[in-house]
């Protein structure tokens, strides 16, 4: 009897559209069968780009008296951004190996420990590993960079200490809200330097990524990211080699590819595409993130953005699960150095809120208006990508948090 009331409430329930809350005691093997129906699941994406520590910003962090250094500051403006997104993802653009002679800026970096805890609290959960500056620091740069991050508590992808972990953990699995994810990752290359013998990384190369494609379909993942350090430098559009490579990876079955490298921001572009096995969806590219927080003040390089979209999961009795990518929209950042006689400080703005300049921090006239011209340029330059069909649309929201 009990179990029949318990079935009559569930329909009755969806009916009006209600959630189910356990008040009614159900039988322990009813509480077995009966699951909680899910129309909809949705996983919240943030994603930014490189996150550099050139040696101006080394010496911001840098604590004399007590010698340490502390990097919260840089992301306390973003926090609240980064942290609201379920899965938050960047690329580490700096490896961590762990002595004070060993830090150091442009060419080869190394940054403290203390940049983790900082990008920790601040809400990211993934770190691309695989870039040019990996190997900057040899062997103990790359596999301590590992070991810091897993102490952390950050998820990461890319390089991989020895030949077991690469064979095993080049395909990240995270799940949230009943989505699950896989993330794959590939750099163009390490700047012409030798990987350490016994690591490996993550490296573009066509046929090898193919493979790892089909060993992540093979985990039944609901969406497949991929993470490209690639392109030109400096190069505000992608070049046609790219645009090849983004064919190429939709047919694979990948949903999502996001790009860094050229430190400034490339677009974006979310088309419906048929794969090679015949699924049809939404497929969302970013060619480049552009710089997160790094030292580099030219113009088009100052600043970045958070790249903010749902995966969405879709029951239904009659279509069976129907996949989307949806709400796509950004956060123009911008890079402030707050100069006082002391010391410089670095702070990632979210543009939006600093608009009107009256915010507690308050900038002068000649970095607001640096400021407004990255945010303006950002504006045009960031043009969604044709999407054929019409069910789902991208969003370009400004000043949207």
């Amino acid at each position: 009897m009990l179990k029949k009331i318990g079935i009559l409430f569930i329909i009755i329930s969806t009916l009006l559209g209600c959630s189910i809350h356990a008040e009614i005691p159900v039988p322990e093997r009813a509480q077995k069968t009966v699951e909680e129906p899910r129309p909809v699941d949705c996983v919240t994406i943030a994603a930014i780009g490189d996150i550099m520590v050139h040696g101006a910003q080394l010496k911001s962090a840098r604590d004399d008296e007590n010698y340490a250094y502390d990097f919260e500051p840089v992301f306390s403006q973003v926090k609240d951004l980064l942290s609201a997104a379920d899965l938050t993802i960047g690329n580490l653009e700096t490896t961590l190996p762990g002595r004070e002679e060993l830090y150091s800026g442009y060419p080869q970096f190394g940054a403290p420990d203390a940049l983790a805890e900082a990008i920790k609290g601040a809400g990211v959960d993934i770190l691309n590993t695989a870039n040019n500056h990996a190997c900057d620091k040899g062997e103990r740069g790359l596999v301590r960079t590992i070991k810091v991050l897993d102490a952390y508590g950050l998820l990461h992808i890319g390089t991989y200490r020895d030949k077991t972990a690469y064979e095993t953990q080049r395909i990240l699995l995270v799940e949230r809200n009943h989505i699950r994810l896989a993330v794959l990752s590939y750099t163009y290359g390490v700047n012409d330097m030798s990987i350490p013998e016994g690591t490996y990384i993550g490296l573009i190369d066509q046929q090898q990524m193919t493979d790892d494609v089909k060993l992540a379909r093979a985990q039944n993942p609901d969406f497949i990211i991929c993470l490209l350090h690639w392109g030109t430098e400096y190069q505000r559009y992608p070049d046609d080699a790219q645009k090849t490579m983004i064919a190429t990876l939709f047919s694979e079955g990948v949903d999502i590819v996001l790009g860094s490298h050229p430190h400034v921001l490339q677009p974006f572009e979310l088309h419906s595409v048929t794969d090679k096995y015949g699924d049809t969806r939404p497929r969302l590219v970013i060619y480049s993130l552009g710089n997160f927080v790094s030292n580099q003040r030219d113009r088009y390089r100052d600043g970045g953005i958070i790249l903010n979209f749902t995966l969405q999961k879709q029951y239904s009795p009659d279509k069976g699960t129907t996949l989307n990518i949806t709400e796509v929209h950004y956060t123009p950042t911008w890079v402030y150095v707050h100069r006082t006689a002391d010391k410089n400080q670095f702070y990632v703005l979210p543009i939006p809120r600093y608009l009107k300049n009256d915010q507690p921090l308050q900038l002068p006239d000649e970095a607001y208006q640096k400021m407004l011209t990255f945010y303006e340029d950002t504006q045009s330059h960031l043009q969604p990508g044709p999407l054929e069909e019409e069910e789902t649309k991208t969003h370009m929201i400004e000043g949207k948090e």
